[in-house]
């Protein structure tokens, strides 16, 4: 200021007051230091000093090398060329060389904050000066060319290189990475273009062994990594780092395709061969490719076919001996495994022991892959070293493996199959059969045995065993005795010759040993359901449909079942050969022990109730085997024994469970509270997670975790039952406190908005959990439990009923109630829904619950409707169903509404009903009809076109015809044909139905405006659009060139009201300009609605406004907040640098568009300092918005950035071009 003033002679010197503006001025411009944000503070790189994000500039301004930086700080760079020009010249005292050699506490010169700052104009005008030194270091020995990397500014790093900056120089005096390792740990593909194009070498390796490629690679930076390949680079893809990875191995462990494909394009096939066979400490690249886990199949495989295409070795070995070909067989994986063969490799491979992919999927189960292998020629007689063959292994893991005997039946269809080679220990095929129970090896297997020479031993029967006869007996010795082929029965008693008494539904009988085979038995506890093929069942439905699931209770003596069902006062009798086992599991499914188990079938061992484990098996008798993280082998169970649970994914954000008190696999420094990323998934399920605050990764076992919801901002929240406290306390939170979630911090935390508190509520997100949110409209009341709201009672009660108007973004809840003027507040902790059932509402049982809900729907079935009787307190609701005797009751968050039939409605059946409930009774699948009445059970009677009397129907049976009604308003839909002036989008009113003597024909008559014939079309062909009405403000839509009826001296900005509306949809428009009426057709026009601020609205002060009534504060014209709440005329606004919330006017604000999740933005240009300070950004970064707290807070990810995101005030924010 003081220099300013001084330019001025004596006589001309301004006076105080302009003194004083000029002093202000400069104070406004001295950049603020606010608190550093965690966010933004300080970012480190390899070889690089810790570059602090906030450096002071607050220097007296007499001292000029400060004056310089601070100008430099500022941006200002005419300010930096005048200076730099006076000293030049010689009117200030300090030389220009002095001027650029001035180092800052952190030995930074000008040059270096200039390149920080990333600002290519600064550089020019301090390297326009010969005494810059380009390669100047500061105290940490980095030149300025390492802050312009950091900077990600292509443009210093080029007005760098003309001044011949060290594009090969090493930091650490020498011994540390080169500048090349600089620009590829920050990942700028312009910067590294510029650098190599100057020099740099691309294939420099740093004092750790890794070469700039690994550096890129690690990094995933991928157009970087493409930069380096493309300017010389490819030799690095050979370069081994200290733990003997290559970057081809980075790159199959990062799944980056997109590199090696174009590694494979640009390298000469002397590199390729250099480095694509070279073995990591798992193998080669090839094998680490077949052998990506879940969730990167796609990329595995598109790896192994690039590398395949390029020249791998397919036989090379992983550190298990296995090809890759072997591994994708181990997986499951068939589309990896065609890709293999596609390129060649000979599908009997063998590995380290000999064996044969064949051999490997059949011992893992794997049933898609060995039909291929199969069908692809692979060998079954080929013998491993231990001389097992397919036919050995499959049998023998068919007692873990039930598809195993399927496939054995398909091997011996081969035409050489090696039934009688033994293997080392001397055993056969028969061998390992014979130790199989008998009732797993079905008919079908014994006769292709039979074929092939090989008899197994005479079954033996005993008491108990379930029988049914064989299909090749046609006349049994004793005759049928009332059973048949499809007949299963026990054996009672087992004679001493060839015969024995059986038990059957149908009565006891003697039979044949010859006569019959063993099957599988029906065992107590076990989920049965009828079969298929049973059209009746022997002892009929009595209540139960076809989807109906019960459980064995027990068997009668004379080989009855008895089935319990969910409602059924007593069991079910079912024929045995009715009846088949509920398949509930299949491989790779997840599983909870139940815990309320205490025996188990096989025996529980060590295993613990409510242990999660994954099916690695089903045997033959439908038993499972499970693979739990703690046990060393596999866990033998029944499906009964086991529920389902929702997998853990890799990615999902997890914590220990409240309910633990100490993790199988130790606490090792974490909390209750830490939350971590599953990276890695064993196969018995064993999660490795990734936790910030951790340096190595983190075991668990599945049952000790529990995953965080993923929570936004804008979801309601409560705190769980099982938190006992809170990470930082309850402060005035109670359990029932229902809240909303205003921010959430990258380190798990988040602030929960409550509306009785005037600061959000700070806790960990293992903390909460998601409520369903309340919503405008719902009908709400006090629960019964509160006796002093936490905003009062405002001279209601406990019996009064209202309908939420408003929801502040604190969760408070403004309710309208009958005869009450304003608004009643309350607390949504304080409320509870109605459950928004009335009695006569359609329902069925909700998708999501699956094939057992709770309650008894069984009777119904899945796609069964029932009619709401009655209404309870409880939230239990009373159900009529049309074929059921009396009422039942269910909850009403297991049901859902449907579309009520009505009389009069149209109907036609189901397209995929078999056949309706009480036959067809004349009516065929295509048949239409008319609803004639509708009864309190939901009982249809319906008119068909062409049958007399009416028709009685289940409303499952049938589904509403769409119809339009005369005077709804419809749109032609998009595949609609032109018809005279009318085209897909042109809008019209339903004029009528069009019929074919007595029945309509599917056809409406729809009248358009400026046509006078009706169109006709089918139904199909039209959608219903919202009715427009007398008193609505239009405009013409920017889309529309000339409207139907002329313009009639108005243009798209003219805003009208409609007058009328004719019989076609034809409007009269009333503009105060127009002197006559203006006609439009309705498709021509846009609704105009009148700008109201709602909560959630993105805000700031309008320019007009000079000083707002209620002051303002911290508040200014660039600020942008939330609105929070309303109130009549008074607005409640947050601003993120704000703690409490700034009253203002309605009139005193105007609306802006808010920043969204997904916007590309940048900084503000012509900033001089972020809120929270710059980080590592310039005005040139570029990033995404990544969240947005509920006050407007942003966070955003820079392009090339690593770490958590940088916090901005949206201010300070300006959307990028590219942004939507």
């Amino acid at each position: 200021m003081i220099g300013d003033c001084l330019q001025f002679k004596a006589a001309r010197r301004p006076s105080f007051s302009t003194m004083l503006a000029t002093f202000m001025r400069h104070l406004q411009e001295i950049p603020r230091s606010p608190p550093a944000s965690p966010e933004n503070d300080v970012i480190k790189c390899p070889g690089s000093a810790a570059i602090d994000a906030h450096a002071s500039v607050q220097e007296v301004v007499h001292d000029t090398p400060k004056l310089l930086h601070r100008l430099v700080l500022e941006g200002n760079e005419g300010g930096v060329r005048n200076l730099l020009t006076m000293a030049a010249s010689g009117k200030i005292n300090t030389s220009v060389a002095s001027l650029l050699a001035s180092q800052n506490a952190d030995g930074q010169t000008a040059l270096h904050l200039a390149c920080r700052r990333g600002s290519a104009e600064l550089v020019e005008a301090i390297l326009e000066h010969r005494e810059a030194n380009v390669d100047v270091l500061d105290k940490d020995r980095d030149p300025p060319l390492v802050f312009a990397l950091a900077a990600g500014s292509p443009e210093c790093v080029r007005s760098l290189i003309r001044r011949n900056a060290d594009v090969r120089s090493r930091l650490r005096d020498g011994f540390g990475p080169s500048v090349a390792h600089v620009c590829a740990y920050h990942g700028q593909p312009d910067c590294m273009r510029e650098l190599l194009l100057a020099g740099a070498d691309p294939n420099a390796i740093d004092d750790e062994g890794e070469s700039v490629l690994h550096r890129a690679v690690t990094k995933k930076y991928t157009v970087c990594a493409i930069v380096i390949l493309e300017n010389g680079g490819c030799q690095s893809m050979s370069v081994r780092n200290s733990k003997d990875m290559t970057p081809l191995h980075l790159c199959v462990t990062t799944y980056n395709v997109a590199l090696v494909r174009r590694w494979v394009e640009v390298a000469t096939p002397e590199d390729i061969a250099n480095a694509i066979d070279i073995p990591s400490p798992i193998g080669t690249a090839l094998c680490m490719a077949a052998a990506l886990k879940k969730d990167h199949e796609i990329e595995g495989r598109e790896l192994v076919r690039i590398l395949l295409g390029a020249g791998a070795d397919p036989t090379a070995e992983d550190s298990n001996g296995q090809t890759a070909l072997h591994a994708a067989a181990m997986a499951n994986d068939v589309e990896l495994i065609k890709i293999i063969l596609a390129a060649g490799v000979d599908v009997n491979i063998c590995n380290v022991h000999k064996a044969i992919p064949l051999h490997v999927a059949l011992l893992r189960g794997a049933n898609a892959c060995v039909e291929l292998l199969l069908s692809s020629g692979a060998d079954c007689n080929l013998q491993d070293d231990e001389g097992d063959n397919a036919f050995h292994l499959a049998a023998e893991s068919a007692k873990m493996i039930r598809e195993n005997l399927e496939w054995l039946m398909i091997m011996l269809r081969h035409p050489d199959a090696a039934v009688e080679a033994r293997n080392l220990s001397g055993k056969m095929l028969r061998d390992f059969l014979e130790a199989l129970p008998r009732e797993w090896i079905s008919e079908d297997l014994m006769e292709a045995l039979v074929n092939r020479g090989v008899h197994l031993s005479p079954t033996v029967y005993e008491v108990g065993d379930w029988v049914k006869f064989k299909r090749s007996v046609t006349n049994p010795a004793y005759g049928w005795q009332g059973a048949n082929h499809k007949s299963v029965g026990f054996v009672q008693n087992v004679g001493d010759g060839d015969g024995m008494s059986v038990s059957f539904c149908s009565g006891e009988a003697c039979v044949m040993a010859s006569e019959v085979v063993k099957v599988i038995p029906l065992d107590r506890g076990q989920h049965v359901k009828l079969r298929d093929d049973v059209r009746e069942p022997r002892f009929g439905w009595r209540g139960q449909s076809r989807d109906s699931i019960g459980t064995v209770l027990c068997v009668d003596d004379d080989g009855i079942l008895r089935v319990g069902f969910p409602g059924a006062s007593r069991g079910w009798k079912a024929d045995p050969a009715e009846m088949e086992r509920v398949e509930e599991f299949k491989i790779g499914d997840w599983v909870r022990i139940r815990p309320t188990l205490t025996t188990a079938k096989h025996g529980l061992g060590l295993v613990t109730p409510g242990s999660i484990g994954i099916v690695y098996c089903i045997r033959p008798d439908s038993s499972l085997m499970l693979e739990i993280s703690y046990l060393n082998h596999r866990w033998h169970c029944e499906p009964e024994e086991v529920e389902h649970v929702v997998p853990f994914k890799i990615g999902d954000r997890v914590c220990v469970k409240r309910s633990v008190a100490e993790p199988r696999y130790a606490w090792g420094g974490e909390t209750h509270h830490s939350v971590g990323k599953i990276t890695e998934i064993e196969s018995d399920g064993l999660l490795i997670i990734e936790i910030p605050t951790r340096s190595i990764p983190w075991k668990a076992d599945p049952s000790d975790m529990e995953k965080v919801e993923d929570f936004k901002v804008g979801d309601w929240v409560r705190v769980k039952a099982t938190v006992s406290s809170p990470k930082y306390g309850w402060e005035d939170i109670t359990r029932n406190s229902i809240g909303i979630v205003h921010s959430l911090e990258e380190d798990g935390d988040m602030g929960i908005g409550f509306c009785f508190r005037s600061k959000p509520f700070c806790c960990s997100v293992t903390d909460v959990e998601k409520v369903p949110p309340f919503e405008v409209g719902q009908e709400i009341r006090m629960k019964p439990a509160v006796t002093q709201p936490r905003l009062g009672w405002s001279n209601e009660t406990p019996a009064t009923i209202g309908k939420i108007a408003r929801i502040d973004m604190d969760g408070a809840l403004n309710v309208k109630v009958a005869g009450r003027q304003s608004l009643w507040k309350v607390s949504p902790g304080d409320a509870e829904q109605l459950p928004g059932f009335e009695v006569g509402d359609w329902v069925r049982s909700k998708p999501s619950l699956g094939t057992r809900p709770s309650y008894d729907w069984n009777s119904i079935g899945k796609e069964g409707l029932a009619v709401v009787h009655s209404v309870q307190e409880s939230g239990h609701l009373e159900l009529a169903c049309c074929f059921r005797k009396g009422k039942w009751n269910t909850h009403y968050t297991d049901v859902e509404k449907v579309p009520s039939f009505k009389v009069g409605q149209h109907v036609r059946f189901r397209a995929e009903l078999a056949e309706p409930r009480w036959g067809w009774r004349g009516a065929r699948p295509d048949s239409r009809g008319v609803v004639t009445s509708v009864h309190a059970d939901g009982e249809l009677r319906v008119a068909f076109y062409g049958l007399p009397g009416l028709w009685r129907a289940d409303p499952a049976d049938l589904e509403i015809e769409p119809v339009y009604e005369v005077g709804e308003w419809v749109r032609l839909r998009k595949n609609a044909n032109s018809w005279k002036s009318i085209g897909p989008g042109s809008v019209g009113i339903v004029q009528g139905l069009g019929y074919e003597g007595d029945e309509w024909d599917g056809t409406t008559f729809v009248g358009f405006c400026g046509e006078q014939e009706r169109w006709v079309g089918p139904i199909s062909l039209l959608e219903r659009v919202d009715r427009l009405a007398v008193g609505q403000k239009v405009r013409v839509k920017m889309s529309v060139k000339q409207p139907r009826f002329g313009w009639s001296g108005h243009s798209h900005s003219s805003i009208g009201t409609i007058s009328s509306i004719d019989a076609d949809g034809k409007l009269r428009i009333y503009t105060p300009a127009g002197s006559k009426v203006w006609m439009l057709d309705p498709s021509e026009v846009d609704l105009v609605e009148e700008e109201e601020f709602r909560i959630g609205d993105w805000v700031k002060v309008k320019a007009s406004v000079s000083s707002p009534i209620h002051q303002w504060g911290e508040v200014s014209h660039s600020s942008i907040g939330v609105v929070h709440r309303m109130e009549d005329s008074d607005l409640w606004v947050a601003f993120c640098f704000m703690d409490k919330l700034w009253l203002c006017k309605t009139f005193e604000m105007e609306k802006v568009r808010a920043f969204r999740v997904g916007d590309r933005v940048k900084i503000r240009d012509g900033l001089v300092a972020p809120r929270w300070g710059w980080g590592m950004e310039t005005h040139a970064s570029t990033g995404q918005v990544v969240g947005v707290d509920a006050n407007g807070k942003l966070r955003i990810k820079f392009q090339w950035r690593e770490g958590r995101p940088w916090i901005g005030d949206p201010a300070d924010i300006a959307l990028d071009d590219c942004s939507s």
